[in-house]
């Protein structure tokens, strides 16, 4: 999976997570526990992936920054 895609995911899974708790409760847990639930989120909801994928195909910005960071793929020629 891209990295942007990943990346975007998991902001979404973030942002829902803090949703869910409330935006106080940023203020009141570690920043490593809201990353540990914002992972089983992602892990329980996969749409918010195909969901971040979509935005990464439909946003120029965000397609540029997908393409760079795309392993870069050895040839015969540059092997």
């Amino acid at each position: 999976m891209n990295v942007t895609v990943m990346t975007l995911a998991r902001y979404y899974a973030r942002k829902a997570v803090l949703h869910n708790l409330g935006y106080r409760a940023l203020r009141e847990m570690e920043s490593a526990e809201l990353t540990r639930l914002a992972a089983y989120y992602l892990d329980s909801h996969p749409e918010i992936i195909e969901r971040a994928a979509k935005k990464v195909s439909r946003d120029p910005a965000l397609r540029r920054m997908a393409e760079r960071h795309e392993p870069k793929r050895l040839t015969r020629a540059s092997a």
